[in-house]
């Protein structure tokens, strides 16, 4: 399973998002949490694993289940992207491109 996944900076706010943080533990080995904040009925939650597509397998699921908009990676300095895990993205989605533009101009009109 290899999906498509926005990169996002450590300790950015992603509240319609779920997030999988991807480190290094103390022995170099990588592992992952997936995490989300409390939206609505949906209370938030966190579990780690030591396997990357399984913890993205289980993120997928949880935005499924829970009605998040997506899933976003957080990736610890020293931690490379693995093309088997899917594609990397960075930066902002279209819908939140238009949201940072249209408050541009908003401020802008004041």
């Amino acid at each position: 399973m290899s999906g498509s996944y926005r990169q996002v900076a450590i300790g950015e706010a992603t509240p319609d998002a779920v997030t999988v943080g991807i480190e290094k533990d103390a022995a170099g080995a990588i592992k992952a949490a997936v995490w989300w904040d409390a939206v609505g009925d949906v209370d938030a939650d966190e579990a780690e694993f030591t396997d990357v597509p399984e913890a993205l397998a289980a993120a997928e699921a949880s935005r499924a289940l829970h009605g998040f908009g997506a899933v976003v990676i957080a990736l610890q300095d020293g931690v490379e992207w693995q093309p088997a895990w899917g594609t990397l993205a960075n930066g902002l989605t279209d819908d939140e491109a238009y949201e940072l533009a249209a408050g541009i101009e908003t401020e802008s009109d004041a």
